[in-house]
C-alpha cells in the first residue's frame, strides 16, 4: 500500500465514520424518511456533475441502467433508510461496529450464491462476527425491552447491510466492464430519482431545520455519499477490494471516539466487549495480508 493509498483509505474511514455522527444529528429533524431520501438527492446531484463532464459515463450507464438501478436500490436507496430509522435510537458508534459486519455478509452472499469459496479462516471469522452481533445486542435479546428500544432498530442497520453486501456482490460480477466512477454515479443518481418523490411527500413543511441539521443532510449527501464512494472505488482499482473494505475496521474506532466527544453518547462494556468481537471476525474474514505484493 502506497503512501497515497493510505492518505485515502484513512481520509475515507474518517469521512465514513461520521456519517453515523450525521444521522444523529439530522434525522430527529427531518425525520428518518426524509434525511436518507435528501441525503440520496444531495447525492445524485453531485454525482450528476462527473457524468455531464464525461459523456462516456453516459454511455456506460445508458447500456447498464437496469443492472445500476439494482445496485442502487440494494446499496443507497434502501440501506440509507434503514439507517435512518436506527439512528433514531441506536449509538452512532453502534452503528458503525454493525457496518463493519459488511464484508462477512458480502463473503457468506458470495460463496452462496456466486461460488466464491470461502477459506477456513474466513469461515471461522464469520461465525465470531455473528458471535459479536450476539453480544452487541445481548442487552436489548435479554431484558424484554428490545422491541421498544434497541433491537428493532440494530436489526435495520443490520438488514442494511445485507443491502451492501448484495449490492457489492451484484457490483462485482455484473459491472466489472463498467468505470467505478459510472458505477457510482448511475446507482446515485437512479436511487435519488427513485427517492425524489419521497422528499416531495415526507420533508417536514411548516418545521423548523436548523442549520446544523441541513449541514448534516448536504455533508452526507456530498462527502461522506458521493466523494467516499468516488474514493472507495479508487482504493479498489489500486490495492484490491478485499484489502479496501478491510475501511470498515477502522470506521467504528473513529465512529465510536465522535460519537462520545461529540454526542456525548455513553460506552457501556457490552458495546465494548461486542465491538472487539465484531472487528476481530470481520479481520479474520477479510483473510487479509499484510504481506507487501509482488511487482
Amino acid at each position: 500500500m502506497s503512501k497515497r493509498d493510505l492518505i485515502i483509505f484513512f481520509t475515507l474511514s474518517f469521512m465514513w465514520s461520521l456519517s453515523f455522527i450525521f444521522y444523529r444529528v439530522g434525522v430527529p429533524e427531518f425525520g428518518a424518511l426524509s434525511f436518507a431520501s435528501l441525503r440520496l438527492v444531495f447525492a445524485g446531484l453531485t454525482m450528476l456533475v462527473f457524468v455531464l463532464l464525461n459523456p462516456k459515463n453516459r454511455e456506460g450507464i445508458r447500456e447498464n441502467y437496469k443492472v445500476l438501478a439494482i445496485v442502487g436500490l440494494f446499496s443507497a436507496a434502501i440501506p440509507f433508510v434503514l439507517f435512518s430509522f436506527s439512528a433514531q435510537s441506536v449509538n452512532a458508534g453502534v452503528l458503525a461496529v454493525l457496518n463493519a459486519s459488511v464484508p462477512m455478509m458480502s463473503g457468506f452472499i458470495a460463496s452462496t450464491f456466486f461460488n466464491d469459496k470461502l477459506s477456513k479462516k474466513q469461515i471461522l471469522g464469520l461465525v465470531i462476527g455473528i458471535v459479536g452481533v450476539v453480544v452487541l445486542m445481548s442487552e436489548h435479546l435479554f431484558s424484554g425491552h428490545g422491541q421498544g428500544s434497541g433491537l428493532l432498530p440494530m436489526g435495520y442497520a443490520l438488514l442494511a447491510c445485507v443491502g451492501y453486501a448484495t449490492g457489492a456482490n451484484i457490483t462485482k460480477n455484473y459491472l466489472q466492464d463498467l468505470s467505478p466512477i459510472a458505477i457510482t454515479a448511475g446507482s446515485l443518481i437512479i436511487a435519488s430519482l427513485v427517492m425524489l418523490p419521497i422528499v416531495v411527500y415526507e420533508f417536514p413543511y411548516g418545521k423548523s431545520i436548523s442549520l446544523k441539521a441541513w449541514l448534516s443532510v448536504i455533508c452526507i449527501g456530498v462527502f461522506s455519499t458521493a466523494i467516499a464512494l468516488i474514493f472507495m472505488n479508487q482504493l479498489i482499482k489500486s490495492i484490491g477490494a478485499m484489502r479496501a473494505t478491510s475501511i470498515t475496521l477502522v470506521i467504528p474506532i473513529f465512529a465510536i471516539v465522535f460519537g462520545y466527544v461529540l454526542l456525548g453518547e455513553a460506552l457501556d462494556i457490552g458495546a465494548i466487549i461486542g465491538s472487539i468481537v465484531i472487528l476481530i471476525g470481520t479481520y479474520l474474514s477479510l483473510n487479509l495480508s499484510f504481506k507487501k505484493p509482488a511487482d
